[in-house]
């Protein structure tokens, strides 16, 4: 299993740009996500885009914690840990040729819909609407990708 400490070089080692850019949108030349529904899900792309919702989401956990106004509590940053760590395990399940892709892809897929719908509580917040716009992007990539074989 790919360990978080080796993350970085091995997304390197495949041409994935660095986290902090996958979750700004800047890591790479062409579109955040792939075309969906046009064709079947490809195990590299699910994984950047997973790589992108796990960055956003710990990106706007810290966000959330250094917010002084206390609007968002320590349960939607609960949530947003959550939905990185099962974004970094769904990223992890095709690398490794999963048997059990499709669940851990639905599984995620279902948790970055609640971390979507929990972040656009927060319509005036620009963080937390592009935090829900990836979060939806991976939910989306995760469907496809339950879908398809490994």
């Amino acid at each position: 299993m790919l360990q978080r400490r080796h993350l970085p070089a091995a997304l390197a080692s495949a041409g994935i740009p660095p986290l902090f850019a996958l979750a700004q949108g800047t890591g790479g030349t062409g579109p955040a996500t792939p075309e969906m529904g046009h064709g079947r899900m490809l195990p590299r792309d699910c994984v950047l885009i997973c790589v992108r919702s796990h960055a956003m989401c710990l990106e706007t956990a810290r966000y959330c914690t250094e917010q002084t106004s206390g609007h968002m509590g320590p349960g939607h940053i609960a949530l947003l840990q959550d939905c990185a760590e099962m974004c970094q395990l769904t990223a992890n399940s095709p690398l490794r040729r999963s048997p059990r892709h499709a669940v851990v892809c639905n599984a995620c897929a279902e948790l970055c819909e609640t971390c979507a719908k929990d972040c656009e509580a927060f319509p005036d917040d620009t963080q937390m609407k592009r935090c829900a716009a990836v979060c939806r992007d991976c939910a989306g990539s995760c469907r496809d990708m339950a879908r398809s074989p490994i």
